[in-house]
């Protein structure tokens, strides 16, 4: 049961608020009994919006310098409020020109020599075609965002866009082999 307190005149009523108030809504929602129902074995997902950026095809390095136009659809306007306060954001994209890709290789020999899962390396050439890169946010205009850095091209379907958060993003220990 809720307890609100009117506010106005005309009978409008608001939540309690304060910081007590947040953390036991919260730690009640924590401690409540919860089963997790059986994950879908196919996941459907619509794209958002497209990449813009004149970049024809796929190349292995030479992104940090791309602008690219994240164009969402109409519908996302709203959804993206707020996002140029953040200076980097991750991008989530469907890397459909990888789906029809010939050769679909369980593993590759990087350039160092050694030979790697497909799932140990960051080609797109991955079961799924899922990219996530951090991009630099340029800017924002109503249905549109302004990245640099995105290492995807022209058309590709963005998926997701979210805020770059180091306290949950940065990993400052992380090590890559032969670091």
């Amino acid at each position: 049961r809720r307890r609100w307190r009117q506010f106005g005149r005309t009978g409008d009523f608001a939540p309690p608020r304060g910081p007590g108030v947040v953390r036991a809504l919260f730690r009640r929602r924590r401690d409540d009994e919860w089963d997790r129902p059986p994950a879908p074995a196919e996941v459907t997902l619509q794209a958002i919006g497209f990449v813009r950026n004149g970049v024809a095809k796929p190349r292995p390095r030479g992104w940090d310098r791309v602008e690219s136009r994240l164009e969402f659809l109409p519908e996302h306007t709203g959804r993206l409020e707020g996002i140029e306060r953040y200076s980097h954001a991750l991008i989530v994209a469907y890397l459909d020109v990888a789906a029809g890709a010939p050769e679909k290789p369980e593993t590759l020999t990087l350039a160092s020599g050694r030979r790697y899962g497909i799932l140990a390396t960051r080609s797109q050439l991955r079961p799924n075609h899922l990219g996530v890169s951090v991009a630099t946010i340029v800017g924002h205009d109503g249905a549109t965002v302004l990245v640099r850095g995105l290492d995807a091209i022209d058309g590709t379907p963005i998926l997701d866009i979210k805020p770059y958060l180091p306290e949950y993003d940065s990993v400052p220990e992380a090590h890559i082999p032969g670091a």
